[in-house]
């Protein structure tokens, strides 16, 4: 049963009653058992199934008033239209929704005895509105739409507003733009569209320090709203615009005032993109043509004084190309500018002509070119101390020729492998993603410094190439044994070094002394020297080291073999010892008193000596013994006469 259904039932009854009255108890108690039979069943209603507005509003109401919407009422009602008037639903709360969401009061009621009643019911804002109905106690419920549409008018003229702002920036002199609007409103914000208030007239003065121009006085508001479409800042250079209302009896009301305007002359200030680049680029490729602009403060671009400067374009990414160009009336344009490296990049434009404030470009995504190698983008430790150890993981990306990451598209997606002369072990091979390869599970498997190369495997790229130096060097290790004698085996000593590493020896080839050596034991074939380097191994926590290149020197033996020269008693003889290994003019003694004998001259082979023998020594074989520096000895016999 509809609203108006309902109430026609309503009225039947209502007529029912007067009857009673009017013809008679008899007549009155046969009608009324008839209405008790119409509205049957007597029992009470259902579960609740919906909604049903059962007061209407009217077709006009005023913003702020209850009148006109305080008819509006919604029953809960079963299956069978049935007001729930003591069941579950009964007391439910009924909220009333507006289209286009008006401010609302009065609009959250409890039902009683299954009937919600808004006599309380305002709307704020002017509009035309219908209602619907839900349920915020029991769910699912449904309402239909409320009829009639309810047009709600403003309430009476109470102030002025800025309803379309005037604009940030102006410039001296010249109109603003877009026009600017005045509205004649009620307290709750709503335009005066007709009657007393919808015609005032309004006039707009200016702060201190400025002045206006234009049609500012007495200007006559239509349907509510006064346009400012004639008006232009003639002083100033931060002005705020007031408006008052200036017809009777609504000049009472409280002036206005907007934002201040920022003003300027036709001096440059500044610079701006007024084409900014484009949002995307790839690195390497010049970009679309763009232009900057000389401007005033307020942002348009000047005519006279900087309309041909000169404009010089930096960034934190790397630029190649034209990047200066000169401004042809105030604007100058970039088309051969081309960002080599970086992913999101900013252009920043200076004047170079005066000292202007700079202007930033909005953020330009850069993608790469096309993939040419690959590159560690996060380096492998340059050191580890101990072998097999994971190293800390690293990075490979695939790069174009600007050394970009190719993020997408062809190589993003490659799998790139390591390798080294030296032993691998765990994860050598990973899939890049969004051109980025991690290795989180790669040991180097013995000491010593290893080279890791990266490849590629699926197209031929640049390699790269990186150091890590595994295990903890040693101390310095020096080769100790430098003097040997030719003829006996030279046991070879080192210090430093650190460790368990075995000891190995080598000889370089072409040496003087034609020395060979086996272990720990170097011999030579004659005097002379020979470079031997001794080296220590390595281990799972030491590097192989090894010593310098040591000069080893071999000398013949020290001996002598003969004396050539005759020794006569009474007499001072020169003689020479025959032997090797001699050195330092050695000390010369006989085995016989009085025999002295002095070195004169020393080869190394032969020693002169000086003998003097006196009267009286007895003749025959004696000794001479040769005594170095070091007290080293060796002794030869002589026959003397």
């Amino acid at each position: 049963m509809n609203s108006a259904n309902r109430n026609v039932g309503h009225r039947s009854f209502r007529t029912l009653m007067k009857s009673f009255v009017a013809i008679g108890a008899t007549s009155a108690l046969m009608l009324a058992g008839l209405a008790f039979v119409a509205a049957s069943p007597a029992s009470a209603a259902g579960a609740p199934n919906k909604l049903v507005f059962t007061g209407e509003p009217s077709s006009t109401a005023t913003a702020g008033s209850s009148a006109g919407l305080s008819t509006v009422a919604v029953s809960v009602e079963d299956a069978s239209n049935a007001v729930d008037t003591t069941g579950a639903g009964s007391s439910d709360v009924i909220t009333l929704v507006a289209n286009g969401s008006p401010s609302m009061t009065g609009n959250v009621v409890a039902a009683v005895n299954g009937v919600a009643t808004f006599s309380s019911l305002v709307i704020d804002t002017a509009g035309t509105y219908t209602f619907t109905a839900t349920d915020s106690t029991t769910s699912g419920l449904t309402s239909g739409t409320s009829t009639p549409p309810v047009a709600v008018s403003a309430a009476g003229a109470s102030k002025i507003a800025f309803t379309t702002a005037p604009p940030a920036n102006a410039t001296i002199g010249v109109a603003l733009t877009p026009a600017f609007k005045v509205s004649v409103e009620d307290t709750h914000g709503n335009v005066v569209t007709t009657g007393a208030g919808s015609v005032d007239t309004i006039t707009i003065s200016t702060s201190a320090g400025c002045s206006v121009a234009g049609t500012v006085a007495n200007v006559p508001a239509a349907g509510g709203v006064a346009t400012f479409s004639n008006v232009n800042i003639a002083t100033g250079t931060s002005c705020a615009l007031t408006a008052t209302d200036t017809l009777s009896p609504d000049n009472g009301f409280p002036a206005v005032t907007s934002a201040f305007i920022t003003v300027a002359t036709s001096t440059p200030t500044k610079l701006g993109f007024t084409t900014e680049p484009s949002a995307t680029a790839t690195a390497g490729t010049v970009l679309p043509s763009f232009i900057v602009s000389i401007e005033e403060s307020n942002g348009i671009p000047v005519t006279g004084i900087g309309a041909t400067d000169v404009v010089t374009l930096t960034s934190t990414c790397a630029l190649t190309g034209t990047t200066t160009a000169t401004a042809v009336a105030g604007g100058a344009t970039f088309n051969l500018v081309t960002i080599k490296t970086g992913t999101s990049c900013t252009l920043v434009a200076t004047d170079s002509t005066r000292t202007l404030a700079t202007a930033s470009s909005t953020a330009i995504a850069v993608l790469a070119g096309a993939a040419t190698k690959v590159a560690y983008t996060t380096a492998p430790p340059t050191s580890v101390t101990t072998a097999s150890t994971v190293l800390t993981a690293f990075k490979v990306s695939v790069e174009d020729v600007n050394d970009n990451v190719v993020t997408t598209g062809i190589g993003a997606t490659d799998t790139i492998t390591i390798t080294s002369p030296c032993a691998l072990g765990g994860t050598l091979t990973a899939g890049a993603v969004a051109g980025v390869a991690t290795f989180s599970a790669l040991t180097v498997n013995v000491t010593g410094a290893c080279v890791l190369t990266a490849t590629d495997s699926a197209r031929a790229l640049t390699v790269a190439t990186a150091t890590t130096t595994v295990g903890t060097p040693q101390a310095t290790l020096v080769l100790t044994s430098v003097k040997g004698t030719v003829g006996k085996t030279l046991n070879l000593a080192t210090t430093g070094g650190t460790g368990t590493g075995t000891l190995s020896y080598t000889v370089a080839a072409g040496s003087s002394a034609g020395c060979t050596v086996s272990g720990t034991s170097l011999s030579a074939k004659r005097a002379g020297t020979c470079l031997v380097t001794a080296t220590k191994a390595g281990s799972t926590t030491y590097i192989l080291v090894s010593s310098a290149a040591t000069k080893v020197t071999f000398v013949l033996p020290f001996k002598a073999t003969r004396v050539a020269g005759a020794v006569t008693v009474g007499r001072t003889s020169t003689v020479t010892i025959v032997g090797s290994g001699f050195s330092g003019r050695p000390r010369i003694i006989c085995s016989v008193a009085g025999v002295t004998a002095k070195v004169t001259r020393d080869t190394g082979k032969t020693l002169t000596i000086i003998v003097t023998v006196r009267a009286g020594v007895k003749t025959g074989v004696h000794t001479f013994t040769v005594i170095l520096a070091n007290g080293k000895r060796t002794s030869v016999k002589f026959s003397l006469r």
